[in-house]
């Protein structure tokens, strides 16, 4: 099983919360049911890229809940949460082209230990489906190949409308 984390470089607390995860993963690694934690270099606002993927997006106002209803409902999302969501859309894309499954965790992604047999039975159950989340929101989820390509032309090619969250875009 191979995962890639998002982190984003260069950032105290990401990079630490990221090392706290991986340890909390050691023990699959040790166990051989992981085969390591290969770190993403996140899309931030920052990054020589960043134009570049927000570019590639329909991106329509907020329909979230929250947004709605907060009395701050926003006609764009601002430029870190896209670039966050951009990084979820970039690894969709690596997946769509790469030739092995991998999963996708988030820097904060944590492991209890005392749940590693039921994480190893869903994630050992999940290698047929299209798409699998087993993590709070994306905190771990994995997508087959031809769903990712799929959805990646959705969003690229179809323009479909980014109008909540990353979790709530891939639902859609």
């Amino acid at each position: 099983m191979k995962i890639r984390q998002i982190v984003i470089k260069g950032n105290e607390k990401s990079e630490e919360y990221a090392e706290i995860s991986r340890k909390s993963f050691q023990c699959a690694i040790d166990d051989g049911f992981i085969d390591g934690i290969e770190v993403f270099d996140a899309i931030t606002p920052e990054s020589d890229t960043f134009q570049e993927h927000v570019d590639l997006y329909n991106w329509k106002s907020s329909l979230m809940t929250l947004d709605l209803h907060s009395g701050n409902s926003k006609d764009d999302h601002s430029p870190t949460e896209k670039a966050g969501m951009c990084s979820h859309w970039e690894l969709m894309r690596q997946q769509a082209e790469s030739g092995e499954k991998f999963w996708v965790i988030e820097h904060d992604t944590y492991l209890i230990p005392e749940r590693y047999e039921v994480f190893k039975s869903l994630a050992k159950a999940s290698d047929n489906m299209l798409y699998a989340n087993i993590g709070l929101f994306m905190g771990m989820y994995s997508l087959d190949r031809r769903f990712a390509h799929w959805a990646n032309h959705m969003l690229v090619t179809n323009n479909f409308p980014i109008n909540c969250g990353p979790y709530c875009t891939l639902q859609r």
